[in-house]
């Protein structure tokens, strides 16, 4: 379903996160991360060449995820 899709996944809860990354492995798709904080968010948007799109969890516990959608956004990644 995802074709190989780079799909970077940022969320605090281990859990949750390792669930997410099951769902994009199984529809075909490349999980980058997790990152657990707006910090190694934005060092993989940073170093991960090739992001085709996206999973956020809102409010992290070092903070709103506002600034990783600003770094989205500049390299024209959907989320």
């Amino acid at each position: 379903m995802l074709a190989g899709s780079r799909v970077l996944v940022v969320e605090d809860e281990a859990l949750i996160a390792m669930s997410i990354r099951a769902m994009l492995t199984e529809a075909d798709g490349v999980p980058v991360g997790p990152a657990s904080s707006v910090r190694e968010a934005r060092q993989l948007i940073r170093d991960v060449t090739v992001l085709d799109a996206a999973v956020l969890d809102v409010n992290l516990a070092d903070g709103a995820v506002t600034p990783i959608l600003e770094a989205l956004s500049a390299r024209g990644i959907p989320t």
